[in-house]
């Protein structure tokens, strides 16, 4: 094929493939995507009862004497930028009616292994921080309840409150 006609095969075959798709030709288009992370802050909690073991141990030798309790493994998770608190609220110990059996002062609590610290009715901050954490994290609170051998026997009933809130400054 002589060099002439071989240019006119290959303008032909360019033309032919343009016309049938076969080509090099190229249709793009792009918008924009836009992610939108909200804030959130999120709290996690199993959703059986803490129970204090005080009928194989009752009464004991002497009082005022503590009971263990049950342990509470909270899950926490924020993607604020902003500061965040963690509260904790124990409420007295009632009846079914209502009446006060033991203060909340005598539930004791610790978390992750710190002090022991007594509950006192109000929300009480048991761990903050700042910014988004990484992924979720875990917080124990472990209870005991003390008994000083005035309470009267029954079932009672311990209300706790767990909040997670940002500070508004």
């Amino acid at each position: 094929m002589s060099p002439p006609r071989a240019g006119l095969l290959f303008a032909l075959l360019g033309c032919l493939g343009l016309f049938f798709g076969s080509g090099t030709a190229l249709a793009q288009a792009s918008w924009p995507v836009s992610v939108l992370v909200p804030e959130v802050l999120s709290l996690r909690m199993p959703d059986n009862a803490i129970a204090f073991d005080v009928a194989d141990a009752y009464p004991p030798p002497e009082f005022p004497h503590t009971y263990p309790g049950g342990t509470l493994p909270l899950q926490f998770h924020a993607s604020t930028e902003g500061s965040w608190t963690i509260s904790l609220e124990i409420g007295d110990l009632t009846d079914a009616d209502g009446a006060l059996l033991v203060p909340a002062e005598q539930v004791h609590y610790r978390v992750n292994g710190g002090t022991r610290l007594s509950g006192s009715g109000f929300p009480e901050i048991i761990h903050s921080g700042t910014g988004p954490t990484n992924g979720w994290f875990e917080i124990t609170v472990e209870f005991e309840l003390e008994l000083t051998g005035a309470e009267r026997a029954g079932a009672y009933t311990l209300d706790l409150t767990v909040t997670a809130e940002t500070e508004e400054f």
